[in-house]
């Protein structure tokens, strides 16, 4: 992913949101076209075979099995995109970040895990749907008007990750960062950070990737 992607993504949430008002009152802006679903999944979509998703790691199994991400590190001053699943805020770094769009029609996957909804068509690219209420144990994400899937990229590859809403972006240095609380798997949830009145969890999005 280069640079200019992750301005891309602060100049459109510049447009989406309001910092000045809650997240429900915000007005909507119009975001990217949705992309077009393929013509199989305008009907009732056959289920593609699980092997075209990557694994999908979950923090209790990682917690479970030993297999933890790689070593993290927080920069001095680093920028997130917060976001809400349920009634609860969490950020992911936003250089990860490719893009936010709208939902659009997802195809169920064979022999997913629960977390992983299927795969959407992003401008004729393959991309898995995560939940991530249920990846982070949070309880499923309810599809609104202010749901958005933000879409996650290493090394080419690329995940979608349905939340709640999006909320804005901001900048965090390490001593606004507190360390996660024992029993979070260690690499996925980074931290906590406290933004206005609302903590904030910190979490690694590559862990997604297995």
């Amino acid at each position: 992913m280069t640079h200019n992607g992750a301005t891309d993504v602060i100049d459109y949430l510049d447009a989406l949101l309001d910092d000045s008002a809650p997240v429900a009152d915000r007005p909507r802006v119009a975001a990217p076209p949705p992309v077009a679903a393929p013509a199989a999944a305008a009907q009732a979509p056959a289920p593609v075979a699980a092997a075209t998703k990557p694994a999908a790691t979950k923090p209790a199994a990682a917690a479970a099995t030993g297999v933890q991400p790689g070593p993290i590190t927080i920069a001095a001053a680093s920028r997130w995109l917060r976001v809400v699943v349920g009634s609860d805020s969490y950020a992911l770094e936003l250089l990860r970040v490719q893009e936010v769009v709208r939902v659009v029609p997802i195809v169920p996957m064979r022999g997913a895990t629960r977390a992983v909804l299927g795969v959407m068509n992003l401008r004729g690219r393959i991309v898995p749907v995560f939940d991530l209420g249920l990846w982070l144990h949070a309880g499923q994400v309810d599809v609104g008007e202010q749901s958005r899937i933000v879409v996650i990229e290493r090394d080419d590859e690329l995940i979608g990750v349905l939340v709640s809403a999006v909320e804005d972006v901001v900048t965090l240095g390490r001593d606004r960062i507190e360390p996660p609380l024992p029993g979070n798997a260690p690499g996925v949830v980074l931290g906590v950070a406290r933004v206005g009145a609302c903590p904030t969890v910190l979490f690694d999005a590559y862990a997604l990737y297995g």
